[in-house]
């Protein structure tokens, strides 16, 4: 194994474990509903997300706009 020095290949890589971890459950979320399970799985290190996050048809959309208005 190498030594990786670069914090964003660090991520990079391991956001591709989580991807790969994740196997199917990665068919049953949307592009953007996908990008916040694996920010919570890399934020935790908790993969149970994948199984118990409910995510609103507007919450993303809501999320977006409270942030644009600050």
């Amino acid at each position: 194994m190498s030594y990786v020095k670069k914090p964003m290949a660090i991520e990079n890589r391991s956001f591709e474990i989580i991807t790969s971890e994740l196997g199917e459950k990665v068919k049953k979320f949307t592009e953007s509903e996908l990008k916040i399970v694996k920010r919570l799985i890399h934020t935790t290190a908790d993969f149970e997300y994948a199984d118990i996050i409910e995510i609103s048809k507007t919450a993303i959309e809501s999320g977006k706009k409270a942030i644009e208005n600050g």
